[in-house]
């Protein structure tokens, strides 16, 4: 579509060569379950659950295997106390266990926020009332993790990953690397706390800009925690003509050369792994006057 896109494949191949095990590939559509206050969603490569009222963490774990893997929406989360049904638990960042039965038992995970020296603070709650049947729904979704069930809390270096970020978008694209260092910075996707997006500018045009746009999130087995952002057609798109991100939604699009009006727009869906091509709307013909027609993805 961009005559000035640049090979990207080659940054990302870390990413993208995570296939997923011969008895998956076929998978590509999302599944997903709930149960009570908890819900479940697997991907082509991983499976996560949360809470469904205003979730401030998630787990996840890779179709390959490993430990489920706990990870919080912020530093501030996972730097809390937490307990469960009133009971402290001494979980800490880094540690692996075998996965707590009072996590799939209780009723309710707080985490509690204190200041420095102080003694009273304030926390957040969250039910466990279905946790233990979204974690077994998800667990049938993966039949190659035959193993110990385990957990891990692995939170997020954003700023670590957003540097991982930079210095790809420096070995692939044409900008001034000012433009993209003066960026916003990685948004929060809304029901996500797993994960954030990140848009860097990558080339300019005549008539059109191009972004890389990535993923970041928590380390997880087979998945790379800064990857490609979109997807269409079961393929990843490292490149997009982007107009605007904003949550969960993503327009792109470019302009043609010519007398007429042609161009291409597009809007992405975020699915809970990626940003799916939802539609294009094409005009392709810039000397005369079309009306546009609209592809939808298969």
């Amino acid at each position: 579509m961009f005559p000035c896109l640049k090979p990207f494949a080659a940054v990302l191949a870390f990413a993208s060569a995570q296939a997923v095990l011969p008895e998956l590939a076929a998978a590509q559509d999302v599944t997903r379950f709930h149960h009570k206050q908890w819900q479940a969603e697997c991907g082509p490569d991983y499976c996560t659950l949360m809470p469904r009222a205003e979730p401030h963490f998630a787990l996840m774990r890779g179709h390959r295997g490993g430990p489920w893997v706990l990870s919080f929406e912020t530093d501030a989360d996972a730097a809390g106390r937490f307990s469960i049904d009133g009971k402290g638990v001494d979980w800490a960042v880094g540690q692996k266990m075998p996965f707590p039965e009072a996590l799939l038992d209780g009723n309710i995970f707080e985490i509690a926020y204190f200041e420095a020296g102080e003694e009273a603070g304030f926390g957040t709650g969250s039910s466990l009332a279905g946790i233990k049947a979204a974690l077994i729904w998800a667990e049938a979704q993966q039949p190659a993790t035959k193993m110990a069930r385990m957990l891990e809390l692995r939170q997020p270096d954003w700023a670590a990953l957003e540097a991982q970020a930079v210095e790809m978008t420096r070995q692939s694209c044409d900008i001034p690397m000012e433009h993209v260092s003066n960026g916003r910075g990685a948004q929060m996707i809304p029901d996500h706390p797993e994960l954030r997006v990140l848009e860097h500018p990558c080339w300019m045009a005549a008539y059109n800009t191009g972004s890389t746009v990535y993923l970041l999130g928590p380390m997880i087995d087979g998945v790379a925690p800064v990857r490609a952002a979109a997807r269409a057609e079961g393929e990843d798109v490292p490149e997009v003509g982007l107009y605007a991100l904003s949550g969960d939604i993503m327009t792109s699009g470019s302009k043609g050369r010519g007398v007429g009006d042609c161009f291409t727009r597009e809007t992405w869906r975020f699915d809970g792994f990626v940003y799916q091509l939802e539609r294009r709307i094409v005009d392709d013909d810039c000397d005369g006057k079309l009306i546009p027609r609209l592809v939808w993805p298969n």
